[in-house]
């Protein structure tokens, strides 16, 4: 959901790329999401394979119930860990999402 409020237009392709994982998997996560309602997935005019997501009204207002409760989680999370430990720990990640997507 973060991903497609951050963005005013984003592709499935694009989500998935983002998120650094597969675009099946992807889809399956986003027919949970226009189950719940919470999205909107629309053809481009460029070509009708091609699916613009959306937050709908109710995943627009949920995302803003949810914001909160990431902040105070990322915050405590975080809590006491040095700026330069995070950064190193980013870098880390970073280059084991790459390593993953490689496969």
């Amino acid at each position: 959901m973060y991903y497609i409020f951050n963005n005013a237009s984003i592709t499935q392709k694009e989500l998935a790329d983002k998120m650094a994982i597969k675009e099946p998997s992807v889809v399956r996560l986003l027919q949970k999401l226009e189950l719940g309602g919470l999205i909107r997935r629309s053809e481009t005019s460029e070509d009708k394979r091609i699916k613009q997501l959306q937050l709908s009204s109710k995943g627009i207002k949920v995302y803003h119930e949810l914001l909160p409760i990431a902040d105070n989680f990322k915050k405590n999370t975080l809590q006491g860990i040095p700026e330069k430990d995070l950064e190193t720990f980013k870098q880390v990640l970073e280059i084991m999402t790459k390593n993953t997507i490689k496969e």
